[in-house]
């Protein structure tokens, strides 16, 4: 998530960035993903999906910085893209919660579930995003113990790497991954290649 010290102007277009590229990513989703059918299970996919893509994108942005410091600018939208990353993993599990286990809460402890692996590693993810989401702001970066709030929104890795874990527990036959669309291929891509580049900036010398 983005250091509260990264402010986006106040700018129309800044204000604009915010929203406009996950409501894309969310619209190529609904467009290319699921072609534009609305149902439970698609909804659900789709969910899926946006939060990782959004969390991928968020997160990617500061090891690219390493390289291509033009993109600095974007710092300052990854606060808001990463909550709403949250959010739409936060209604990825909702709509899991209402069309697949017909509200039955049983079904998040269900040990005797084969999928129950995928399904404990998309829950830590998601509350991992919950705490980096709530000190995602000025008064908790100044509330914590030194270097704290940074341990704490670093975690959003892995976070990312626990989703990533999720979408191949999930979506694996037989301990295969099997990922049919094109578009769910590169969204898992994508984030492999997020925390991948990560990983590598941290063997990087710091810059001086």
């Amino acid at each position: 998530m983005a250091h509260p010290y990264h402010h986006s102007s106040e700018g129309v277009f800044q204000k604009l960035l915010d929203y406009a590229v996950p409501l894309a990513l969310l619209y190529f989703y609904y467009r290319f993903y699921n072609f534009g059918k609305i149902t439970p299970s698609e909804m659900i996919k789709t969910s899926g999906l946006w939060s990782i893509a959004l969390l991928s994108l968020t997160l990617i942005i500061g090891p690219l910085s390493r390289f291509f410091p033009f993109l600095d600018d974007l710092k300052a939208h990854r606060k808001v893209w990463g909550i709403m990353a949250f959010l739409a993993g936060l209604t990825h599990a909702v709509l899991i919660f209402v069309n697949y286990f017909k509200f039955n809460l049983y079904r998040f402890v269900d040990f005797s579930d084969p999928k129950y692996p995928g399904i404990l590693a998309g829950l830590a993810a998601l509350v991992i995003l919950a705490v980096v989401t709530l000190t995602s702001n000025k008064k908790a970066l100044t509330s914590l113990p030194p270097n704290a709030w940074k341990v704490i929104q670093t975690t959003a890795y892995l976070a990312l790497v626990l989703a990533i874990a999720h979408f191949y527990l999930v979506e694996s036959v037989n301990g295969v991954l099997v990922i049919k669309r094109v578009v769910g291929q590169i969204t898992f891509g994508f984030a492999a290649v997020a925390v991948v580049l990560r990983l590598w900036v941290m063997l990087l010398p710091n810059r001086k």
